[in-house]
């Protein structure tokens, strides 16, 4: 895998909304940044902060040699400062919006159940009255009472009544094995009946449950995203002053120390990782650790066709915007456009989910040491870039040459970035092959 070069290209700008308020003045100051730069004149806005140097000491310190690069040092620094605050708002808007998936997909679950269960008790009541009605008439016969009474206490009756009246029954010297069947089918239906409505009952209160854990989730990943347009703009509009001024110490363009920033950004160290890839949710993968095989089998090829639509279909979406659970067709989530990029080619790699996704690749064994990342994997970030930690918060796929493409956050749109080491897993899923 190619490394990173130390001053990147950045493929696929960002899109942001117009600033506000604020961010607005911020906006004036930077469109006047980028006039001075090119002009060489002196800026009179001030760069938005008490903290930050104002383009009138940006000019002087270019006066000495040394205050210059204790100036380019201080700006630097005020850069990494935003980028650090911009990464953790959107790190909670990909976690909190993950957590929202999950909790989605787990109502789904309860829903299908309690149908599942309202149609079988369904099917039970109906058989439970055909079965009452047949050993009601042979119980009028028998016990010369009415038939309409004894279907009751068959139906209706508890199973400590029902348990009884099949034991007075079976006492009966002209009660038959056929019929003594008859009977025991009707107390047996009825248990079936009442079982089932427990059952129902307790499906239906976890389903209300997991109802009110979505919507929870979905609140506050829609706040978390509200927090990460509004906050993350504001950052983004001071870094470009920053950048400007950087430029104008150091004889580039702004675009081009933003980019250095950017790609300096991607490659912070890793924490350590720990964990084999399973998770505790499907297997290692062969040639991993933790598979347990002394012949470990090495990782499947990539089908070049299949990989080359499903980038090619991501591709696509370039500059589409961000949306809490989107899957197109012009607005996505991380999971959403990698799920509907292998789609479009055939391929299935789990659920609407990073979680699942990760979860799926490691059950069927897909799961590569990211040292053997080749263009078409999918790359998964965790808290701390652990394996075995349940929630996998974001989910890309790699483009080779050390980048990948992306639905981020609310903060930008599908766009290519370098693939970033911070929280990145050490294992990517290959879904073909």
């Amino acid at each position: 895998m190619a490394d990173r070069p130390d001053r990147p290209e950045r493929p696929g700008g960002s899109a942001f909304r117009r600033p506000a308020g604020p961010a607005a003045t911020a906006a004036v100051s930077i469109a006047a940044a980028f006039a001075l730069t090119a002009t060489g004149g002196i800026s009179v806005a001030a760069a938005p902060g008490d903290d930050y140097p104002t383009w009138a000491e940006v000019q002087a310190a270019k006066q000495s040699e040394s205050a210059k690069k204790a100036e380019i040092a201080k700006l630097e620094g005020l850069v990494g400062e935003l980028q650090a605050q911009a990464a953790a708002l959107e790190k909670v808007a990909m976690q909190k919006a993950e957590d929202a998936l999950l909790a989605q997909n787990e109502l789904q679950a309860a829903e299908a159940k309690t149908t599942r269960l309202s149609d079988q008790l369904a099917d039970a009541t109906q058989r439970a009255e055909s079965s009452a009605k047949l050993a009601a008439s042979l119980v009028a016969r028998l016990a010369r009472t009415g038939g309409s009474d004894a279907m009751n206490s068959l139906v209706f009756s508890s199973e400590a009544d029902a348990d009884s009246l099949l034991s007075r029954l079976g006492t009966m010297s002209k009660l038959s094995e056929s019929s003594a069947a008859l009977v025991e089918q009707a107390v047996f239906d009825q248990k079936a009946v009442s079982s089932l409505t427990a059952e129902a009952e307790l499906a239906e209160s976890e389903r209300r449950a997991r109802a009110e854990a979505a919507q929870q989730a979905q609140s506050d990943a829609e706040q978390a995203a509200a927090d990460v347009e509004t906050q993350v703009a504001a950052q983004q509009a001071n870094q470009s002053v920053l950048y400007a001024q950087l430029a104008s110490l150091k004889g580039t363009t702004a675009e081009l120390e933003r980019a250095y920033a950017e790609g300096v950004a991607a490659q912070q160290p890793q924490p350590p990782a720990g964990g084999t890839p399973g998770g505790g949710n499907g297997g290692a993968p062969g040639g991993t650790p933790g598979g347990g095989s002394s012949d470990p089998a090495p990782p499947p090829t990539p089908v070049t066709s299949a990989v080359d639509g499903a980038i090619a279909y991501a591709k696509a979406q370039l500059g589409e915007r961000y949306q809490l659970g989107g899957m197109g067709p012009d607005a996505w989530d991380c999971s959403g456009l990698t799920k509907a990029s292998y789609a479009s080619v055939g391929v299935y790699i789990g659920i609407h989910s990073s979680t699942d996704q990760y979860n799926y690749m490691a059950a069927q064994g897909r799961l590569v040491p990211f040292s053997q990342a080749l263009p078409g994997d999918l790359i998964f970030y965790s808290d701390g870039g652990s394996a075995t930690i349940a929630r996998k918060y974001h989910v890309a796929i790699y483009l080779g040459g050390g980048m990948m493409i992306e639905a981020p956050n609310p903060s930008a749109p599908v766009r290519i970035v370098s693939a970033r080491a911070y929280d990145r897993v050490p294992y990517v899923g290959r879904p073909t092959g």
